[in-house]
């Protein structure tokens, strides 16, 4: 077996990822992960690995360094906090990486190799749901309960990009709008690659977010502003028909017919269909609402408010 085919296997690589690994991945890693003889290893380990695969013995903290930029890149993963045990890490977790950190290099990608790569990815995010019919803590909130919680939160805000929509790519809208919570071992924020942000800026960015007509959903690892086209969370909801039991909504649009003036803002707004323009006129549809309440960010005299779901 070549040592790509041993990286290929190692580093778990789907059929759909071969056109772009070796954009993913550089040679010298290639060879690195082909020549360690164990999934799970040690500083000397990587020493003895890295001289079978360049022929050059590197010292301890020349071999730390290395490593380390390797943990960055999502090509290993940690066992440990003391960064003395490493793991070689997989090829969806480098995948989350690259859209993230080089999303202008991944868009330069045929669309038939992307859109192979996401069908891979989401399949793998169902799988990892399990049959559970409420998989996840997710739920979709408006904008005040976003606003309220990040408040009310004393855990240190993380602020980096969205991976949905650079894999999916079926919109135009920002990815610069996703908050985390956590920063432990192998979280993006443990690897350098978020940015710790204040609570001010975290309203902000949740507030651009809903301005551009993404909805707040949120659990307790982190907060997202999603669209409905392109965010795995409700591409698995409509592809499980969970409807409304994941991710949860709390409230529900009512609409209040008499104050409507049929601008269709609020058609353009909903990404559920939960308000069609029909005959002249708006309608509305509450067996389409997901509870964002973007709806009422825009309407113009108040005929839509929120209401907490019988």
């Amino acid at each position: 077996m070549s040592s790509f085919e041993q990286f290929i296997n190692k580093f778990h690589v789907p059929e759909e990822g071969l056109p772009i690994i070796e954009k993913l991945v550089r040679p010298d890693e290639i060879s690195f992960l082909a020549a360690l003889e164990k999934d799970n290893f040690t500083l000397a380990d990587a020493i003895e690995a890295l001289w079978k695969s360049t022929g050059e013995k590197l010292s301890e903290a020349q071999a730390e360094e290395y490593l380390r930029d390797e943990y960055r890149r999502g090509i290993l993963s940690l066992e440990d906090e003391t960064y003395t045990r490493y793991r070689i890490g997989e090829f969806d977790t480098r995948l989350d990486i690259f859209v993230t950190t080089e999303r202008g290099s991944y868009r330069e990608f045929p669309s038939e190799v992307r859109a192979a790569v996401d069908h891979w990815y989401f399949e793998m995010y169902l799988s990892r749901l399990g049959d559970s019919p409420c998989p996840t803590g997710d739920r979709v909130v408006p904008l005040q309960e976003a606003l309220d919680y990040v408040d009310a939160i004393e855990r240190q805000i993380w602020f980096q990009n969205c991976d949905c929509r650079p894999l999916a790519g079926h919109c135009d809208k920002p990815v610069d709008t996703c908050l985390s919570f956590r920063n432990g071992i192998n979280t993006m924020a443990h690897r350098g690659l978020s940015k710790p942000i204040t609570k001010e800026e975290a309203k902000d960015v949740i507030r651009r977010a809903n301005k551009t007509g993404l909805m707040q959903t949120m659990n307790g690892n982190g907060m997202c502003n999603c669209c409905g086209d392109c965010c795995y969370l409700f591409r698995a909801q409509k592809a499980r028909s969970y409807g409304l039991a994941w991710p949860s909504a709390d409230q529900v649009a009512e609409f209040h017919e008499e104050l409507c003036v049929s601008c269709r803002r609020c058609v353009k707004r909903c990404h559920f269909g939960a308000f069609s323009f029909e005959d002249g006129g708006i309608h509305f549809h509450s067996e389409q609402c997901r509870g964002c309440a973007l709806c009422t960010q825009t309407c113009p005299t108040g005929a839509i408010t929120m209401r907490r779901r019988a």
